[in-house]
């Protein structure tokens, strides 16, 4: 199996680089883009990706349904403070557009092709100035079983694009566990808990520490690891997403 990820890994990589020299088309509609844009993706696709913006709560980064109004906490935060001090995400993710297929074919196909796109999301001036803050970063680990059947951490993948110092090994993941999707909130709270630690606690002490990760759904995979760092002696964990996931009924406009 680690065998057949890293053929598909390099075959993906292969195609990445014959990016740099052939003609791009769009990664969604097959249209012609720029040589100098930023992504595979052409004016009319972007327009089609909403992205994270107010009225939203500024601790965890929800979305609100009404999109009328001034940032506000959100009920989840007044009744359980999330232990990060703030969350923030690029774009809205929806499962059936082009953020969810995008993130759905890098994360599970290895379809590398998609990683420039993603990290020109990431890489937004708001993004770039939520991060702007922190000492260092730090992203989402992968349990070594779940990175061999993958063959890369998305994550760490995503963090390299931003400025900044990055500690790739600082947190690992101490347990295998199920993949989160499909499972309840409740569920994938318990399923991440005490999952992660700290290797090397003087790394990271009375730092400011930005968590990276390509989705946040319901929080409970950044609460856990923004726990362990904060025991481990970080001064304040920020979290920054790819994507974020918004709740039932919201839409974008």
């Amino acid at each position: 199996m680690l065998l057949a990820a890293l053929r598909d890994s390099l075959r993906n990589l292969a195609a990445y680089t014959l990016d740099f020299f052939l003609p791009r088309l769009c990664l969604f509609c097959g249209e012609a883009v720029a040589p100098r844009a930023p992504a595979a993706l052409c004016p009319a696709c972007e327009a089609r990706v909403p992205r994270v913006q107010s009225p939203m709560c500024p601790r965890c980064g929800r979305l609100f349904i009404h999109r009328q109004g001034p940032d506000r906490p959100c009920g989840w935060c007044l009744k359980e403070p999330p232990p990060f001090a703030a969350a923030r995400a690029a774009v809205v993710y929806e499962e059936e557009g082009l953020s969810g297929q995008a993130i759905k074919q890098f994360k599970y196909h290895r379809r590398l092709e998609y990683l420039p796109l993603l990290t020109h999301w990431l890489t937004e001036p708001a993004c770039l100035g939520f991060a702007a803050a922190c000492d260092l970063m730090v992203p989402v680990p992968l349990h070594v079983r779940r990175l061999r059947e993958r063959g890369f951490n998305q994550a760490l993948l995503l963090a390299r694009a931003l400025p900044g110092r990055l500690l790739r090994d600082a947190l690992v993941r101490t347990r295998h566990t199920q993949p989160q999707t499909g499972l309840s909130p409740t569920a994938r709270r318990e399923n991440v808990r005490r999952a992660f630690a700290v290797r090397r606690p003087e790394m990271i002490q009375g730092k400011s520490v930005l968590l990276v990760d390509d989705v946040y759904t319901t929080g409970a995979t950044v609460r856990e690891c923004s726990r362990a760092l904060l025991a481990a002696g970080a001064r304040e964990v920020r979290v920054l997403t790819v994507a974020r996931v918004a709740p039932p009924g919201f839409r974008a406009g």
